[in-house]
């Protein structure tokens, strides 16, 4: 197997989970950290932080899923995607450092990946199913 295929089976918002997990797990300080202030026309100041940034990437790879996830036979995709959103849900509910709303939403965008992952391919297969009739 190539490098390259190895790697588009790896669910990205996993990878993104497990980046905020080493985060939040080995300095928690950083996911507070701001990282962009600007200030807008109206005056006000809008900062992104660390866990904004992940959770922008998070959205970022909730697209790309469900755009992988209209390729043919994806079922390790799938099975990987559960997978993940599994250990990310076990992980939120034990760890503490992990029981925040932004785990929650990047636990939420696995949970989109995985059923619309399952959607799509099945709807796919249902498009390939062709229908004889034997009477005539």
């Amino acid at each position: 197997m190539k490098l390259g295929h190895i790697l588009r089976m790896i669910p990205l918002i996993g990878a993104v989970a497990l980046i905020y997990w080493l985060f939040a797990l080995l300095s928690p300080d950083t996911l507070g950290r701001s990282m962009l202030n600007v200030t807008l026309p109206s005056g006000a100041v809008w900062t992104l932080t660390t866990v904004h940034l992940l959770l922008v990437l998070g959205l970022v790879a909730l697209y790309l899923e469900i755009l992988k996830s209209t390729r043919a036979s994806q079922i390790f995709d799938h099975i990987m995607s559960l997978t993940g959103f599994i250990i990310s849900l076990v992980a939120f509910l034990l760890a503490p450092r992990l029981g925040t709303s932004e785990f929650l939403l990047l636990l939420i965008m696995q949970l989109i990946d995985v059923i619309a992952g399952f959607s799509v391919s099945l709807t796919a297969a249902r498009r390939d199913i062709t229908y004889v009739d034997e009477r005539t």
